[in-house]
C-alpha cells in the first residue's frame, strides 16, 4: 500500500469546489485600482468643470489632467502588490492585461490627436474608450457593475456629443463613477469579507 492518501469521491469534490473557490476570491483582488482611476478621473473633470465655468481665464488648471500620468506610478505598485497576493496565475490574466495595455495605448493616441489637431468632441470618445475595457472585463469575468458601468460610458458617450461645453465634463465624471468607482467599491468590499474570512 503506497503511504499516499487516497481521496474519496467526496473529498475529490470538495477539494475542487474549494479550489474553485479561492479562484474566484482571487480574482476580486482588492478594488484599489478602480477605485483610485475612478476618484482621479472625476476629480480632475470636476475641477476642469468648476474652472471652465468660474475661472475660465486660469490657463493652469488644465494642468489637473497629469494626475491621470502620475496616477501610472501607483498603478504599477498595486499592481505588483496585488500580483504577489495571488496565489494562482490565471489562464485570462494575458489577456486582461493585453486589453488593459490596449486601452491605454489607445488613450495616449486620442490624447496626441486631440492636442495635435484640435479633435472634435473629445470627451465623446474618452467615454467610448472607457467603456471597452470595462464592459468587455465585467462581461468576461459576468461582473455585473463593470458590464453596467462600460454600457453607461457608451450611453453618456452620445448624450455628451449632444450637450454642450462644459457639461459634457459630467458624463465623463459619471463614466469613472460607474465604470470604476462603484464597482472598486462593491470589489473592495468583497475583497475585505474574503479576507476577513479566511483569517
Amino acid at each position: 500500500m503506497t503511504a499516499e492518501k487516497e481521496f474519496t469521491h467526496q473529498e475529490s469534490l470538495q477539494l475542487i469546489s474549494q479550489m474553485i473557490s479561492k479562484a474566484k476570491d482571487d480574482y476580486l483582488g482588492t478594488g484599489v485600482t478602480a477605485l483610485m482611476w475612478g476618484a482621479i478621473i472625476t476629480f480632475c473633470s470636476m475641477v476642469e468643470l468648476l474652472k471652465m465655468l468660474f475661472f475660465p481665464k486660469l490657463g493652469w488648471v488644465d494642468t489637473v489632467w497629469w494626475l491621470t500620468f502620475l496616477g501610472i506610478i501607483p498603478q504599477i505598485v498595486i499592481a505588483r502588490r496585488e500580483k504577489k497576493l495571488r496565489n494562482y496565475k490565471g489562464h485570462d490574466d494575458q489577456l486582461r492585461g493585453g486589453i488593459w495595455i490596449s486601452f491605454g495605448a489607445a488613450i495616449i493616441l486620442m490624447n496626441y490627436f486631440v492636442l495635435r489637431y484640435n479633435f472634435p468632441q473629445p470627451l465623446a470618445v474618452y467615454l467610448v474608450l472607457y467603456g471597452i475595457p470595462t464592459f468587455a472585463i465585467g462581461f468576461g469575468k459576468r461582473f455585473r457593475p463593470m458590464i453596467i458601468g462600460g454600457i453607461a460610458c457608451w450611453i453618456f458617450a452620445i448624450l455628451s456629443s449632444i450637450t454642450p461645453d462644459p457639461w459634457t465634463l459630467l458624463y465623463l465624471a459619471g463614466g469613472a463613477q460607474l465604470a470604476w468607482f462603484i464597482p472598486g467599491l462593491i470589489l473592495r468590499k468583497r475583497y475585505l469579507k474574503v479576507k476577513k474570512n479566511n483569517v
